[in-house]
């Protein structure tokens, strides 16, 4: 039998040798490393940490003598910082530290643990003065007795036994620091040795190991990796439906076994693909021959002929039906579209007729003209109809007009209109009621009782109206309100004269009556009344409302104008506020000047 060398021998055969020096090269570095690892377990278990709590012990000492020699010369309050830091210092953390270098001592040899406890007595010795000073100074009334005091100081002074004794405690940690310091230098040195000779194999051993694994790297590439590639190319081409044109060589392995595998695959693809063209083209008869019995996707092609020839034959029914049902629907939605269309325009017409009666009962222009002559009507309904109206009238030497605000806008709100203009003339025409307090309390009866009569449930429904009653001889106006304002400027300044704050037409007024407020006109005075349509007119860069003082604003920039031109720069503030956001409310403004 002749000897086959397959991937898998080739492979084993060069990772083997790969794998026997990468071996060696291991078990030299575990050995170096476990070596300095037992260095490194001295440096930083036991000559580190005690070199540290040593240097942290001498900085705590030379901080203490600071801090006693503070609390001897300079009197303080017991609980001043420098006495709480060296309380704590003596009470917590130096004996918390003392324990730590203990606990190191079990690492040291014996000359250093000697040094170490006669550095500990001397620094019992030292912490016994630090004592004598607390005792003697305790409080700030102890620095007054002067024997204590001297005692304290001649302890602390400069050169003094606080100093000796402490100079001695730092030089016994020096010496110790010293032999610490050379023993780790010592280990650091043993440590490097050991590196190094780590170096040396590694860099030798990884050089034998970069070479042997470029010749298996080589082998692999050259007898491997270039036919999967090749392969590979061959199948992400017919990934994307194309097959090769290039003939695929034949090989002893495994990767020839795979290539006339794929080779089969390839013109199986191609009768496939045939007979997909062949059934796209609506050819239910064509042959087909799956590669086998267990041709999974043969056979299912084989069905699919069957089913699309039945589903064509079904779906030519079901379309020629949807198109009948279709054609009978299409009919039926352009029927209830003319509907539509005509019920819109016979609503529309049905609003413009009741925007012309509306528009009959107000007072044309010419006529406020005759009775105000200088004066000016904003009227600008947000639909075709408004819930705004305005009301002028002589009755007999006076002159009464209102601004009237109903619930709503569009038809609810022309409807209220109407109730409104047909109470105002019950009250003022019918009963000559003329003081604007007792009109609007008679308007409220009438309101309600058409409102709320026979009702069991409250209504919501009624009108908000600013009221005025004008005597041109004398030029007293008398005004009432029923949340609608009035504002009068004279000489550029605003008076506001607040209304009631309650409806017309929604509360019964059970002894409840409005309040007049009498005005003395001077010549040039203007009076506005209005709605609240132009101040909720939202819009600006925010689209926020326009709000009252705005308005107030407004007037008071353009008062002194004429009444026309009022109106105008009233209009054009308003559209350059809105913008191209929608009017919300009906708007209505009325302005007089005496």
């Amino acid at each position: 039998m002749r000897f086959r060398m397959t991937i898998g021998r080739r492979i084993g055969m060069g990772f083997g040798l790969f794998i026997f020096f990468a071996l060696v090269v291991v078990l030299l570095t575990n050995r170096t490393l476990e070596h300095s690892r037992s260095i490194n377990a001295q440096i930083n278990g036991v000559y580190g940490p005690s070199v540290d709590a040593l240097v942290r012990l001498r900085n705590l000492i030379i901080n203490a003598r600071m801090l006693i020699k503070h609390w001897a010369l300079v009197e303080s309050i017991p609980d001043a910082p420098e006495k709480t830091a060296l309380l704590d210092l003596t009470d917590h953390e130096l004996p918390t530290l003392m324990d730590r270098i203990d606990t190191l001592q079990g690492g040291w040899d014996k000359e250093e643990v000697a040094l170490m406890n006669r550095t500990f007595t001397d620094m019992n010795a030292l912490f016994a003065m630090h004592d004598s000073v607390k005792r003697m100074l305790p409080t700030f009334e102890s620095y007054k007795n002067p024997i204590a005091y001297f005692e304290g100081k001649d302890l602390a002074e400069e050169g003094g036994p606080l100093d000796q004794q402490t100079d001695k405690v730092l030089a016994d940690l020096d010496a110790l620091l010293h032999m610490q310091e050379a023993k780790r230098q010592a280990l650091s040195g043993g440590m490097i040795r050991s590196f190094d000779s780590l170096k040396f194999f590694v860099l030798y051993l990884g050089s034998a190991l970069v070479v042997i694994g470029l010749v298996v790297a080589f082998l692999i590439v050259r007898g491997i990796v270039r036919p999967v590639q090749r392969l590979r190319s061959i199948l992400l081409s017919l990934g994307r439906g194309v097959f090769p044109r290039t003939r695929i060589p034949a090989r002893n392995d495994e990767i020839g076994e795979m290539s006339q595998a794929l080779v089969g695959l390839i013109e199986g693809l191609k009768r496939t693909t045939d007979f997909s063209h062949a059934v796209a083209a609506g050819d239910y008869e064509s042959e087909y021959q799956p590669l086998s019995e267990e041709d999974t996707l043969g056979q299912a092609l084989l069905k699919m002929r069957t089913e699309l020839g039945e589903r064509e034959r079904i779906l030519e029914t079901k379309v020629q039906e949807r198109t009948e049902e279709m054609v009978r629907q299409k009919e039926e939605v352009e029927r209830q579209s003319r509907k539509v269309v005509e019920l819109y325009k016979n609503v529309t017409d049905s609003i413009r007729y009741a925007k012309r009666l509306q528009e009959s009962i107000l007072p044309p222009e010419k006529r406020i003209k005759e009775l105000l002559p200088e004066s000016f009507v904003l009227y600008r309904p947000k639909d075709i109809v408004s819930g705004d109206f305005y009301w002028v009238e002589r009755v007999g030497e006076k002159i009464v007009f209102a601004a009237v605000d109903c619930t709503g806008h569009g038809v609810p709100g022309a409807f209220m209109s109407l109730v409104g203009h047909n109470g105002l003339n019950q009250a003022i025409k019918e009963r000559g009621i003329t003081r604007p307090s007792e009109v609007l309390g008679d308007l409220n009866r009438i309101a309600y009782e058409m409102l709320h009569k026979d009702r069991d449930q409250f209504v919501r429904d009624g009108m908000d109206m600013a009221l005025c009653t004008l005597d041109p001889r004398t030029m007293e106006m008398e005004y009432a309100g029923a949340n609608c304002p009035l504002y009068l400027i004279r000489e550029g300044e605003v008076f506001q004269y607040v209304p009631d704050k309650r409806p017309i037409g929604g509360f019964e007024l059970n002894g409840h009556s409005f309040t007049d407020h009498r005005i003395q006109l001077k010549k040039g005075d203007a009076v506005y009344i209005f709605s609240d349509g132009y101040a909720d007119q939202f819009g600006g860069i925010k689209g926020k409302k326009f709000l009252y003082r705005r308005f107030r604003e407004l007037l008071v920039r353009i008062h002194q104008n004429p009444m026309d031109r009022q109106k105008g720069l009233l209009i054009e503030a308003l559209n350059e506020w809105r913008g191209v956001q929608e009017q919300v409310d009906d708007i209505l403004v009325i302005g007089m000047r005496a």
